[in-house]
């Protein structure tokens, strides 16, 4: 199988990827691959390059290596095969076709020594319907199927494309695309639009199958169409062989998961999944597995289950990369110790780029809002989804809130179960919060796999099921919040009155006495600050350190220090006056006496005058 895609561009070329998968006998290359060198690449199969046989861009006359590292292989059947990947730079608007040929097939049914060819049309230009550039198709078969003589089988083609374009299967046709198996199937039937190949085997031996698929932008109503966008090869074997045994089922794949599931992961993600079959023919066991590996993949060994002797299980265990953005379909069946092979089935690890979709939504930009800066207790979150109604999953799935700065979650539904928090509409999803944004914070809405499910659609792998995970589509951000702080200063001014006890003067020294009285004054200022708080958790500390029983006794406080400072003045005003009219009524009283009694100087009595003496003792700030 060949396919490609292109995956970089610059102002001359782009960058195409090429795709390849390819099986081999067994012992054809050494060292032999076992489970122990799968890890490590090795060994390396296949040997030879593409050649360009059909209006060749400059410089791509021959390309490539069809040398791929070990995936997988199976002793009984006598096969290793692997999987690859290289790129090539190609001028803009080139269309040509790429070949694989040598020779020769082992015997086959219908000829021996066969030429084998394998063709690829790849072609550069940009799409008419959305401007962006094709990614052909993916097929993933068995490298050989067991079929019993004249017994009748339906096969599944698997297609996997990942721009969701419709396609058609299709018998290949000419030496660049098949080579010498024209007719390799006799009587076998395709299914062109259900992608089945249909086959009753009159002879036994070996056969050789080689099938074409194509893809369009719309679904062709006749399988001779031109208007394919790319044109993709896939070839395998048939074993057909006879048995008297009665029994002719093969093991029946029965889960974990359903067959053709999309399992969608990050890039780096691992997922670990049990491949369970059971007999179905009496005293048969599961002798063995064929299957089509991915890079990235391994198996444990098969058991038998203790608790059911009829199932018989092994582990499987996928990690991602990069390059395998897309689906990557995982297919095998089981082979009974009687010689029959069940129904093959496929799971679909379909790796996704965080920071791209072909989810609608996200490619046209749908209409989302609130977006930007928002207040941190919004709660109503709506996207317009158009045309398209899309319904509640039945699969537990989730919408998140996620932090910008970690990517780990802040909120998250359950779309399944949180039915009055997310509403699907006829022409909108609208989704309630019930959370405080943490001010200060960026965050975005992250749409798992399945959330956006189209009314109708049985199918887990499509366009419309797929997530939005790209923090650029629906980004929202928390301004920082400001408190209020209040500080309390309190400043005593002492207010000291002198009373100062002043005589007449006379010819002989008389005591003389004085008297202060002092008031203290306290005044309260209270300083309001406003502070812009950087991190949250200083707000709770402000908070703690100045609750609200504090401010109110600061205020009560503040209110008794000022009746007391007005009553205190007012004492100060009267002690005053009282004073300068005691002052004022002596003075008098004295100065009549003089005029009208003869005073001796040595028997001069004094009446004492008063004088007030305010002193201010500076201010202190506590």
């Amino acid at each position: 199988m060949i396919s490609w895609r292109i995956v970089n561009e610059s102002s001359s070329s782009v960058s195409v990827e090429i795709f390849q998968r390819h099986a081999w006998r067994y012992t054809y290359f050494t060292p032999y691959c076992t489970d122990a060198t799968i890890p490590n690449g090795q060994p390396l199969l296949g040997s030879g390059s593409y050649s360009c046989v059909s209006t060749c861009p400059s410089g791509l006359s021959t390309f490539g290596n069809v040398q791929v590292p070990c995936t997988g292989y199976n002793i009984g059947e006598q096969y290793a095969m692997g999987e690859g990947r290289f790129q090539i730079s190609v001028p803009h608007n080139s269309s040509f076709i790429a070949v694989f040929t040598n020779s020769a097939w082992f015997d086959l049914v219908t000829g021996i020594n066969l030429v084998w060819s394998v063709a690829v049309q790849i072609q550069t230009f940009k799409r008419i319907d959305n401007g962006q550039y094709n990614h052909a198709p993916i097929i993933t078969m068995l490298p050989i199927y067991r079929l019993r003589n004249k017994i009748s089988y339906s096969l599944k083609i698997n297609v996997a494309d990942n721009d969701f374009d419709p396609y058609i299967c299709l018998w290949s046709t000419g030496s660049k695309q098949c080579g010498g198996l024209s007719n390799s199937v006799p009587g076998g039937i395709i299914d062109n639009y259900g992608c089945y190949l249909n086959f009753t085997p009159q002879i036994i031996g070996y056969y050789a199958a080689a099938i074409t698929a194509e893809d369009f932008i719309l679904l062709p109503s006749n399988i001779s169409s031109t208007a394919y966008l790319s044109q993709v090869p896939i070839q395998f074997v048939f074993h057909v062989y006879n048995s008297t045994d009665p029994c002719v089922t093969g093991p029946i794949y029965i889960g974990d998961l359903v067959p053709d599931i999309c399992i969608y992961m990050g890039v780096g993600d691992t997922y670990i999944t049990r491949v369970r079959f059971q007999v179905q023919c009496t005293n048969a066991t599961v002798a063995s597995i064929i299957s089509v590996n991915l890079i990235g993949l391994t198996t444990t060994a098969l058991q038998q289950d203790p608790s059911d002797s009829t199932i018989f299980v092994f582990l499987a265990n996928f990690t991602s990369s990069a390059n395998q953005i897309g689906q990557n379909l995982y297919c095998f069946s089981g082979v009974d110790s009687i010689g029959n092979q069940g129904d093959s089935a496929c799971l679909r690890f379909t790796v996704f780029s965080q920071i791209s979709s072909l989810q609608p939504l996200y490619t046209s930009n749908a209409t989302h809002y609130p977006t930007g800066t928002v207040s941190k207790t919004t709660s109503v979150w709506t996207i317009l989804t158009g045309s398209t109604v899309y319904q509640r999953p039945t699969t537990e799935t989730y919408i998140r809130f996620k932090l910008t700065s970690d990517n780990t979650d802040y909120y998250i539904l359950n779309v399944v179960t949180a039915t009055d928090n997310v509403l699907y509409l006829t022409n909108s999803i609208v989704i309630n919060t019930a959370v405080i944004w943490t001010p200060g914070e960026q965050f975005y809405i992250y749409f798992d796999p399945g959330v956006l499910d189209e009314e109708g659609a049985t199918d887990s792998c499509t366009k419309v099921a797929m997530p939005i995970t790209d923090p650029n589509f629906w980004p929202f951000n928390i301004p920082y919040e400001s408190t209020i702080t209040s500080t309390t200063t309190t400043s005593t001014t002492s207010v000291s009155s002198t009373t100062t006890m002043r005589t007449i003067p006379t010819r002989q020294t008389l005591e003389t006495s004085s008297s202060t009285t002092s008031v203290t004054i306290a005044t309260t200022t209270i300083v309001t600050t406003t502070v812009t708080l950087t991190n949250p958790a200083t707000i709770a500390q402000q908070s703690e350190q100045l609750s609200i029983s504090s401010i109110v006794l600061i205020t009560l406080a503040s209110l008794c220090v000022s009746a007391c400072l007005i009553w205190s003045s007012f004492s100060i005003i009267r002690i005053y006056l009282i004073r300068s009219f005691l002052l004022d009524s002596a003075l008098r009283q004295q100065f009549l006496s003089m005029h009208s009694i003869p005073i001796r100087d040595e028997q001069m009595s004094s009446k004492p005058q008063h004088k007030l003496t305010i002193r201010h003792f500076p201010q202190h700030t506590f």
